[in-house]
């Protein structure tokens, strides 16, 4: 069962969680004044929690399979989450210790997360020039506000997270 869980379940629930979060990103962006660009990253939220769950080797793999489905989707360019994710599972598998010591850990772990998948997204499509926003605009209109959603998401979502998988 575990081999199920750890081989198909995961994948599919990331896959779906993929999804899902460009759903709630339209949403939300739906509410609010047109400059904003909020983003919802609940699989970099299942990243962190997930991965006591499954090896180095199938995460990676399974992340590296979301980092293409991802560019696909979103980008409409292959490169950006497909390098990036894999590398952030590989860095949160690492230091999953430290990072699931406690609810204070697990919570900057996933605002660390997002920010370096935000921050270091938003430079390699300035470097591929897939856009010509000021990093200025970027903070305030964008990473600020994906950051404040992605706090809340975790504050809802951790006491489940943590039956859950812990």
């Amino acid at each position: 069962m575990r081999l199920f869980r750890q081989h198909v379940g995961i994948p599919l629930l990331l896959l779906f969680l993929m999804l899902l979060d460009g759903q709630i990103s339209t949403l939300i962006a739906s509410f609010l004044p047109i400059r904003f660009h909020l983003v919802c990253h609940l699989v970099l939220i299942f990243l962190l929690f997930i991965s006591v769950e499954v090896s180095d080797v199938a995460a990676f793999t399974i992340f590296l399979v979301i980092g293409i489905l991802y560019d696909a989707y979103y980008f409409h360019v292959i490169g950006i989450a497909t390098l990036l994710l894999p590398l952030l599972s590989v860095l949160v598998n690492k230091y999953n210790t430290i990072m699931m010591g406690n609810k204070i850990t697990r919570f900057l772990s996933v605002l660390i997360l997002v920010f370096l998948f935000e921050f270091v997204s938003f430079l390699l499509a300035n470097l591929v020039s897939l856009t010509s926003m000021e990093i200025s605009t970027f903070i305030v209109y964008s990473l600020a506000p994906t950051m404040v959603l992605n706090s809340l998401l975790l504050l809802i979502l951790q006491p489940v997270l943590e039956k859950v998988y812990l």
